[in-house]
């Protein structure tokens, strides 16, 4: 019992002496654009968008995102961060990751999109943060997700 004690003493010292290591990296990302300067896409923005970077998928067929806000901006090219679940190539879903993609803007609106990176995993994502972080963007904050099971064939922009 006196071992089971003394143990146990040395485990709850101890406990705070690990080193932290979390899944997703603290998100304390400057903001590059005030938050009334933001908006939502539209669902013909989103579909652009979703078109572009889904392109360079091996399974475009289905893919779930999570959409941050987006620049009112006036500047016709624009970074972008979001996350995106789709398949590899077994097939697999290996869960929400970040991207960043470049968005080619006219009017104030996207109107064509272009992939830059796209994190491996849900755990390998210091990559695409830190390219996030250099626009002062964040993946992670203030997203809206589409769904389970949304078909980025069946959301293809009207033409």
């Amino acid at each position: 019992m006196k071992k089971f004690l003394a143990l146990a003493t040395v485990a709850l010292c101890c406990t705070g002496c690990l080193r932290e290591n979390p899944l997703v990296p603290a998100t304390a990302i400057p903001a590059r654009y005030p938050t009334e300067d933001l908006r939502r896409f539209s669902e013909a923005e989103k579909a652009v968008v979703r078109q572009g970077v889904v392109a360079t998928l091996p399974n475009p067929a289905f893919a779930e995102f999570r959409w941050t806000k987006f620049p009112k901006s006036p500047a016709e090219t624009e970074y972008y961060c979001g996350q995106l679940n789709a398949q590899v190539d077994s097939g697999a879903w290996v869960g929400y990751r970040p991207f960043i993609a470049v968005i080619e803007t006219r009017d104030g609106l996207a109107r064509q999109a272009r992939l830059i990176e796209l994190s491996r995993d849900r755990i390998d994502v210091g990559s695409v943060l830190a390219q996030c972080r250099q626009h002062g963007l964040d993946p992670f904050v203030g997203f809206e997700s589409d769904g389970a099971g949304v078909s980025a064939a069946a959301q293809q922009p009207a033409r």
